[in-house]
């Protein structure tokens, strides 16, 4: 039910904002310990990586059955996310999944995730791109955003966190979306109207401009060992 809830909120947002591999600051907007005050991006663009920073550490017994973290994708390139990461606790280490969520049938899990703790803070996980369908063949650009859910005290029903608050952060090879600069046109003056002019055919038409080499991606953040709670 907790995930369900979390899920339906998802569709409500789906204005895009640009940007890729920085970290996403968060207040102190959230009751509990899964209130969340920075999510960093890393790694490679077909195995990117996350890490969710929290106010409070916890052990990972307080998180057992409790404490969830979820990465939204949406790789279709539509309004809805088509898959989520899982995180959660058993009491003793992390479990992460990777979860299909289709419009009209049930969620369906696809693969087991790396995921691991590099401090009593922050759950940090990796999700291959290649488990999921992507738009297309050269280029990959998908959208994401992060939910931490948190039940019990404080928390009598769900508390849910979310980065950004608003939107979803828009990746495309790994690299920001570029922002296009806006043209002036300038304004015609209806009295000056000339005929148009043939094109001289002895006219030599222009070199073309060779492409930008593709900027090679971060390197990989190596994963810590797991952190006893």
């Amino acid at each position: 039910m907790v995930l369900a809830l979390a899920l339906a909120g998802a569709s409500l947002f789906v204005v895009f904002a640009g940007a890729a591999h920085k970290n996403h600051n968060d207040g102190n907007d959230t009751l509990g310990f899964m209130d969340v005050r920075k999510v960093k991006t890393f790694g490679p663009v077909k195995e990117p990586g996350w890490r969710v920073l929290t106010f409070a550490r916890f052990g990972l017994t307080k998180m057992r059955d409790r404490g969830f973290v979820i990465v939204n994708l949406d790789t279709f390139g539509d309004a809805r996310f088509d898959y989520y990461a899982l995180v959660r606790s058993n009491g003793s280490h992390l479990d992460g999944s990777l979860w299909r969520d289709p419009e009209s049938k049930r969620d369906r899990r696809i693969a087991k995730l790396t995921v691991w703790r590099a401090s009593k803070d922050s759950v940090s996980l990796r999700i291959p791109l290649r488990k999921m369908r992507l738009g297309g063949k050269n280029t990959v650009t998908f959208r994401w955003f992060v939910q931490t859910l948190l039940s019990g005290d404080k928390c009598r029903r769900v508390c849910i966190d979310r980065v950004p608050n608003n939107g979803a952060v828009t990746e495309r090879n790994g690299k920001p979306e570029p922002k296009p600069t806006p043209t002036k046109t300038p304004d015609e003056d209806p009295g000056l109207h000339q005929a148009p002019v043939d094109p001289d055919p002895t006219e030599s038409p222009a070199a073309t401009e060779a492409p930008t080499a593709t900027e090679s991606p971060a390197a990989t953040e190596s994963p810590a060992a797991t952190e006893s709670p």
